[in-house]
């Protein structure tokens, strides 16, 4: 015969389980809170009559713009660098100088900033340049 569980133990289990749910929970939502890139101009995927001058990338938080970095990724050859500076008006924008030679086509922009909070964000973009008509 089975030996019965006291009414003391028989909340344990469930509060063992909201407990472990509830860890689960913080932990998810900590590692959502990272930056990340909120908005670019010219936009991800856009396709322009002609090649700008800069690109600005907007993230949901403060980064430190002496640790931004960004290229462009050509379809062959290596990574060509960009500047990059801050934006004194706004600590969450980095305000990048495009070369004045870019082709029509694709253009590929890769980037690397670290967060005040310590956390790096990397990825990539792409806009489009139509070609001459």
């Amino acid at each position: 015969m089975r030996p019965a569980i006291s009414p003391r133990k028989r909340w344990r289990a469930p509060l063992v389980y909201c407990l472990l749910l509830l860890g689960l929970g913080f932990g998810i939502t900590g590692a959502l809170a990272h930056s990340r890139l909120v908005r670019s101009d010219p936009a991800a995927r856009a396709v322009l009559d002609r090649a700008p001058k800069e690109l600005k990338l907007w993230y949901n938080e403060a980064i430190e713009p002496a640790f931004a970095k960004v290229w462009i990724v050509p379809a062959q050859g290596p990574q060509i660098p960009l500047t990059t500076k801050a934006d004194p008006s706004d600590q969450r924008v980095v305000v990048v100088t495009l070369p004045d030679n870019l082709p029509a086509g694709p253009v590929n922009i890769g980037y690397h900033v670290l967060s005040v909070d310590g956390h790096t964000v990397d990825d990539k973009l792409t806009f489009t340049i139509k070609a001459a008509q």
